[in-house]
């Protein structure tokens, strides 16, 4: 592309791409982007190697690069610099980063000195900005990855701790409180957390900040706060505004924000005019970005002139102004230019987290000043609104969603409870996601599963804040559809945000009896069982099939499941046969045919297994039932009867790849199981140790029982492999409570070779090592011996 000379200068979108993709590069490596590959034609005996598509820091899509080799040049270099690289969640940015490089250049040189350095500053004045920029550029260094956690939605400082777990997907473990769950699952990692937001939970997220930091010795955070948290290991960094005059950050922050809406936009004889607009604003980036947003419509200079309109606290006073007055009054503004309509529509879509839909505004947003409003003039107001930089949109699984920047959502939310109508709106954002939950519900009972992961993926945030509201206002009905619905969605995606929801409103549920109060029983069990709380969850699962048996309620059956794989956990293999058989044959089954593939799946797991005959039957039951997941369960118990070893490979290939498609990720974990199993059995024992990386890494997210047998089937390999030691350790810590012997064929004899080759005194030092492990240090153990593992092979 091309670049501009101006002042001296050179600046442009090429400048800053062609300045990222050398900054993911290593010295004496040559990389050429998409771009400049297309141009070349015929290159002798050099050549372009594909390196795919790569997220680079500041850039909003993926760009595609290649790298040049042939004589003369290096060809191994360590992997690009790039933010897919690392674990993380650092999300994408959708426009550029103007100045602040030296700023970026000094939080590093803080962050080297000490291991908090809190971003202080205005709202709107760039500090999220500045610590995402920050933390990527670091990305580097830190082998856990860096962690984005925005506080800004939570409605009280008691969410602070779950917010954090939630990000990094770190469960309550038994006998210890959230806090000392999250400080054992990171005390080994080396990694950054950037804590966004806490000005309205300060103490708690400088409480929580200074325990991290205690117990976790590799560990940095990045906070950013309207104030310092004042602790010892902190180190704040104020956030100035944009540098003022010609050619100045603030003067190119509003030209690059008017090209957004003005492509030919050019400052030109109006440089003085912006200087004007950019020093009225105080050099605060998020007022330049609003008004340079009305080049679509405006001149600079009646910008310029409706800012003396507006902003009274900057002309005439002599007292001293605070920043964040000049800024609300920047959005004052913005806000008082809508039209009756949109101002309420704005109110309304403040009370979203997490983003939202075209089709939840519209359930939330209905009701306008001259009544209702259908879809295209919802539509047609949030188009409005996005072109006015209020609405931020963006394309998530094929489908548009709105955000709004905090410092306006916060304002829209104060004119929401001014309205009063804030209980109505929020009522109906609770209902809404009550609704959804259901709807999902039915769906992951049906051949669209799929759309109940992508509510999952798309509107947890919306569906937490529509319960926390629902419990406060003693909703119970929509809590209860909340908690209900969703829980068992959210858990195959390996969420652990709903693990608590079903059982804090059990009560009400029996109180009431409640329509759903078998559902809401099994998602108990389910929740505790998955945190390896057995006994509780087997009372819940009696309760659930007690209250589906009673006559009052639509029989609902998936306990029996549950109480199957319990049984297994507890060693019961009779037990748990019967459970699952009196599943299957139960009326209320034929709806899924869940227990009925899961009784197939088990039997074949403890050496029971079906007929032929009877397994194409079941085969042709759960097919008609048509649940994705569960035709593809059904298809790795087939190629336990297959004979040849590549016909049975390719049968669970097949039943992997529907479960991805539908982003089922804890059944992929039997999928996977089953792939190493087969694999084991023949001559390619790296390609079953590759089977099993997933399930390692979904381990490390917090745990969950499910994942154990999965796990379970490496210490088998490792045993077999001779290293001992570090099959007994890895066994120790993902059994805790439970048993796999059951489920996991050869495990128990596989414990006792180990036991036998190590010696009782030194199998024991392994096993109290591998019970004293967190997850997360289990997980890193297991790739380590993992990489042991194929030097043997």
């Amino acid at each position: 592309g091309e670049a501009e000379l101006r002042g001296g200068d050179y600046f442009g979108p090429a400048l800053n791409r062609a300045a990222r993709v050398m900054t993911a590069g290593h010295g004496g490596q040559v990389l050429v982007a998409s771009s400049t590959a297309g141009l070349v034609d015929g290159l002798d005996d050099l050549v372009l190697v594909d390196l795919g598509e790569r997220r680079l820091r500041d850039l909003s899509t993926p760009i595609h690069l290649f790298q040049l080799t042939g004589d003369g040049l290096s060809s191994e270099f360590a992997p690009l610099r790039t933010l897919d690289s690392v674990p993380g969640n650092l999300p994408a940015q959708s426009t550029s980063f103007v100045g602040r490089d030296g700023d970026i250049a000094e939080v590093r040189r803080l962050l080297g000195e000490r291991r908090l350095v809190t971003l202080v500053g205005v709202g709107g004045v760039g500090k999220t900005r500045l610590a995402l920029h920050s933390a990527a550029e670091l990305l580097g260094e830190f082998r856990d990855g860096a962690w984005f956690v925005e506080l800004a939605p939570l409605g009280d400082a008691e969410g602070v701790v779950e917010a954090v777990a939630s990000v990094l997907s770190v469960p309550l473990t038994a006998g210890q409180n959230r806090t000392d769950s999250l400080v054992a699952a990171l005390q080994s990692r080396t990694a950054m957390i950037v804590l966004d937001n806490c000005e309205h939970v300060i103490d708690r997220a400088s409480a929580l900040a200074e325990t991290l930091l205690t117990g976790c010795p590799q560990l940095k955070i990045i906070a950013t706060s309207r104030e310092a948290f004042g602790i010892r290991a902190e180190q704040s960094f104020p956030v100035r505004s944009l540098s003022l005059g010609a050619d100045s950050q603030a003067a190119a922050l509003f030209e690059d924000r008017a090209r957004l809406v003005a492509p030919d936009f050019e400052i030109g004889g109006d440089a003085a005019i912006v200087e004007e607009i950019c020093v009225r604003l105080d050099g605060i980036p998020l007022a330049i970005e609003l008004a340079a947003a009305r080049v679509r419509s405006m001149s600079p200079e009646q910008i310029r002139d409706r800012l003396d309109e507006r902003f009274r606290l900057l002309t005439g006073s002599k007292r001293s102004i605070e920043r964040h007055q000049t800024l609300r009054q920047t959005v004052q503004w913005s806000y008082d230019l809508l039209s009756e309509v949109e101002q309420k529509v704005l109110q309304c879509v403040s009370v979203f987290s997490g983003g939202f839909s075209l089709a939840a505004a519209g359930a939330v947003c209905r009701v306008g000043p001259d009544g209702e409003l259908d879809e295209f003039e919802i539509l047609d107001i949030l188009d409005s609104l996005v072109r006015k930089s209020l609405l931020q949109p963006e394309r998530v699984q094929g489908e548009t969603r709105y955000t709004l920047l905090e410092t306006i959502r916060q304002f829209a939310e104060e004119h929401l409870d001014l309205s009063g109508d804030a209980l109505t709106v929020r009522d109906r954002h609770a209902t809404t996601f009550a609704e959804t939950a259901e709807m999902a519900f039915r769906y992951l009972r049906s051949a669209d599963e799929a759309f109940a992961y992508r509510v999952v993926g798309t509107d947890l945030a919306n569906m937490q804040a529509a319960f926390g509201w629902a419990l406060e206002r003693d909703l119970t009905d929509t809590a209860i559809r909340i908690a209900a619905c969703l829980h068992q969605a959210a858990r195959n995606c390996l969420r652990t945000e709903t693990f608590g929801w079903p059982a804090a409103v059990i009560e009400a549920a029996k109180r009431t009896g409640h329509r759903l109060l078998p559902l809401l029983l099994t998602m108990a069990c389910d929740s505790a069982w998955g945190l390896g709380h057995l006994e509780e969850a087997k009372r819940l699962g009696h309760e659930a099939l007690a209250a589906s048996e009673s006559g009052r309620y639509e029989p609902f059956v998936w306990a029996y499941s549950d109480l199957c794989q319990i049984a297994f956990f507890e060693g019961d293999v009779e037990g748990g046969l019967e459970l699952v058989r009196l599943g299957a044959a139960h009326p209320a089954d034929a709806h899924d045919r869940l227990n009925l593939m899961v009784r197939c799946v088990v039997r074949q797991l403890v050496g029971s297994p079906c007929s032929p005959a009877e397994l194409a039957d079941a085969s042709a039951l759960v097919r008609v039932a048509g649940v994705p997941s569960y035709v593809a369960l059904m298809l790795t118990t087939e190629a336990a009867w297959t004979q040849d070893d590549i016909a049975a490979i390719e049968l669970i290939r097949q039943a992997n790849a529907i479960l991805r498609s539908v982003g089922n990720r804890q059944f992929g974990h039997t999928a996977s199981n089953a792939l190493a199993s087969r694999l084991s059995k023949t001559t390619d024992i790296a390609t079953a140790l590759d089977a099993l990386g997933g399930v390692i890494d979904d381990w490390q997210l917090g745990g969950d029982t499910a994942v154990a047998p999965g796990m379970g089937r490496l210490v088998v390999l490792l045993s077999q492999l001779g290293l001992h030691n570090g099959a007994a350790t890895l066994h120790a810590a993902i059994t805790r409570g439970i048993s796999l012997g059951a489920i996991v064929a050869g495990l128990d004899e596989a414990m006792a070779t180990t036991r036998l080759s190590l010696g009782d005194s030194a199998f024991t030092s392994a096993h109290e090592a591998g019970a004293a492990m967190n997850p997360h240090t289990a997980g890193n153990l297991a790739h380590q011996l993992i990489s042991q593992a194929r030097t043997l092979l």
